[in-house]
Parts: structure tokens; C-alpha cells; sequence
């Protein structure tokens, strides 16, 4: 993998966030607002310790990742496993809004063999589009805003909340904030001053986070209790214009989102997988395969993996970094320290 600007890692992570926020079911008000603003501050702290362990010289993930192999095992499942919720996604937006294809099967059997082929590509050209695909999404959501202006009505926002509602809220949406694992890994690639692009991407995450919500509730008000995908039936309440539909701008760029979202995933999983058996033919292919079996099997059960995803979103990206640092530091004093005692020794000679 090549290195990655400022830019380019603002416009991953952010691309990704949209996507995992336009298809959330999640209905929006005062709480799921403050809840949301905590958990992207939290977030933002607790990806403090990943910069720190990315200054030191020399520092390298590939060569200094805790536990060796099977940390970076734990990475990969963590993607495939970000991989299928992101399938499900696609197939719970494909049965509750218009999609060209019918069948939700179908549509990801496509899809995945889109995110294949781009994986196949150098991550750098991945890099690139997404900024293509970021500005492609804030012109759908300029589009969105233009359409909620008239149509939104302040009066729809109650702002009264509750401690026990916020917090509930905040953990939900860490739980949800992949993102924070997939920047651990990106800043191995990202440049020396990468504190900006990280800075930037938590930034524009809470702007987005909280217009989408408010644009929600102003726009469809109580009907918001009744709609599976907010954001979608905002739109759809939200037409800029007279004669033609906006509706197929949502859906392009909610079709961009999940590619270059999935694709990542896949981008990554093949990373690691080939530093843990670099004999492995045909990983990506195997990864996708992975993917949507997991997918259809959530599909199925219609098993919750929230909790799940915020056990392994704390370890990988707060419990394993926050261990590196402490480590790093500690090696870092005694080979100072030595290198003390070997001058001292010299000078006395």
C-alpha cells in the first residue's frame, strides 16, 4: 500500500461514516443528538494514543503489532466482520427503498463483484476516488439541505432529553464507529503530519452527524417514528426541484458509499492476510466470500452484532494501541538509557 495524503484520509474515513449514517434505522432526537456528539468527542480523545505511538521514529504496525500474527488476525476478522454488517446494510436499504435491482441477493452478489475488481486495483487509486465519491456525497447532501430548507419546521425539534437516554445513546453510536479501527490501520500509510487529516475527519463527522439528524426531525417530524431509513424518506419529503426527483442522486451516492466502504474492508483483510500467510492465493476473492455469508446470515437471524462490534472496536482500537504506546515508550527509555551507560563507559576508557 502506498502512502495516503491528509486529504485522502479525511476522505475514506469520511465516506465510510456517511454511509454507515445514511443507512442507520435509527430514529433521531434531542438525545440521539448529544449522544452522538459525546461519542464522536470520545472517539476523537481516544484516538490520541494512536498518534502518539505513530511518532515515534522508526515506529512500523507491520513489524511492531502486539501479539505478532494473531493480532493481525484480529484486524482481519474485525473487517470482514465491518464487511458483512455493511452487506446488511445494502440489504435492508434495497428492500425498503426503490433499488433498479429486485432482489437484495442479486444486488449484493453485484455489488461484491464490484468491490472485488476495485480491490484488485492499488489502493492509491482507492485513495483517489474516495475523494471523488466524499465530494460527490456533499453535493447530494447541499441537494438534501437546499430540499429541507422550506420544508423543515423547528417546531418539530423537542429538545428535552434525559441523562440515561444520552448515555444509552452514546454507547449505541460508538458501537457503530468502525471507523476508529480502520484509522489505526490507515495511519501506517497516512503522511508524517497526519494529525490534520484526523483532526478533520472527526471534525466533519459531528457536522455531518448532527445536520442529518436535525434535517430528520425538521422535515418529517412524527413520521419519523414510522420510516425504517430517516434519511432516505427525508429526502424523499425534501425535493429541491419542481420538475425532476433528487431521489436518484440519494441512491448513486449511497451505491458509491457501500463500494468504496466494502471494498475497503476488503483492501485491508488482504493486507493482513497476506503478512499472516503471504502463500495465500485468492484471499480477496475468499474475503468476500466471507463477507456475504456472514451477511446472509445476519440477514436471516436477524442477530444484533452491536455489542459485539463495541467490544472489538475498544480492544482493537483502544485497548491494543493504548498497550503498543506503553511498550514503545518503555523500550524507547531503556534504549536511551543504555546508550547512556555505553557513553559513560566510553568516556571513563
Amino acid at each position: 500500500m502506498n502512502k495516503i495524503s491528509n486529504a485522502q484520509l479525511f476522505s475514506v474515513l469520511f465516506s465510510v461514516k456517511a454511509f454507515s449514517l445514511i443507512c442507520s434505522g435509527v430514529t433521531a432526537d434531542a438525545s440521539q443528538m448529544a449522544g452522538a456528539a459525546i461519542s464522536i468527542a470520545l472517539q476523537f480523545l481516544l484516538a490520541i494514543p494512536m498518534i502518539m505511538l505513530y511518532r515515534h521514529s522508526g515506529f512500523s504496525l507491520k513489524k511492531e503489532m502486539l501479539f505478532g500474527k494473531f493480532g493481525k488476525l484480529l484486524y482481519a476478522l474485525f473487517f470482514i466482520i465491518w464487511g458483512a454488517v455493511s452487506f446488511n446494510r445494502l440489504w435492508g436499504v434495497s428492500k425498503s427503498v426503490y433499488f433498479p435491482v429486485d432482489s437484495s441477493l442479486a444486488c449484493s452478489v453485484i455489488l461484491a463483484a464490484v468491490c472485488l475488481y476495485c480491490a484488485s486495483m492499488k489502493f492509491s487509486a482507492l485513495s483517489r476516488s474516495s475523494l471523488i465519491i466524499s465530494g460527490i456525497f456533499i453535493f447530494t447532501a447541499a441537494i438534501l439541505i437546499l430540499g429541507a430548507y422550506s420544508k423543515a419546521d423547528l417546531a418539530n425539534y423537542i429538545p428535552a432529553t434525559d441523562f440515561g437516554s444520552i448515555i444509552h445513546n452514546a454507547v449505541r453510536n460508538f458501537c457503530s464507529s468502525g471507523e476508529l479501527v480502520m484509522l489505526f490501520i490507515l495511519l501506517e500509510f497516512s503522511s508524517a503530519d497526519r494529525h490534520r487529516g484526523v483532526t478533520a475527519f472527526f471534525v466533519g463527522s459531528l457536522i455531518l452527524t448532527e445536520l442529518v439528524y436535525i434535517i430528520e426531525i425538521t422535515v418529517l417530524g412524527k413520521i419519523i417514528n414510522l420510516t425504517d431509513f430517516p434519511f432516505f424518506t427525508a429526502g424523499a419529503f425534501s425535493q429541491p426541484f419542481s420538475i425532476q426527483r433528487a431521489d436518484s442522486l440519494y441512491m448513486i451516492s449511497f451505491t458509491l458509499l457501500c463500494v468504496l466502504t466494502v471494498t475497503l474492508q476488503l483492501v485491508l483483510t488482504s493486507v493482513l492476510v497476506k503478512e499472516i500467510v503471504p502463500d495465500l492465493k485468492y484471499n480477496t476473492l475468499l474475503s468476500v466470500i466471507l463477507m456475504l455469508g456472514l451477511s446472509a446470515l445476519l440477514n436471516s437471524t436477524g442477530a444484533d452484532l452491536s455489542p459485539v462490534m463495541g467490544v472489538l472496536i475498544i480492544m482493537l482500537s483502544v485497548v491494543i494501541p493504548v498497550i503498543m504506546l506503553i511498550r514503545r515508550i518503555y523500550n524507547d527509555k531503556k534504549t536511551g538509557a543504555d546508550s547512556s551507560n555505553a557513553s559513560a563507559l566510553r568516556v571513563q576508557s
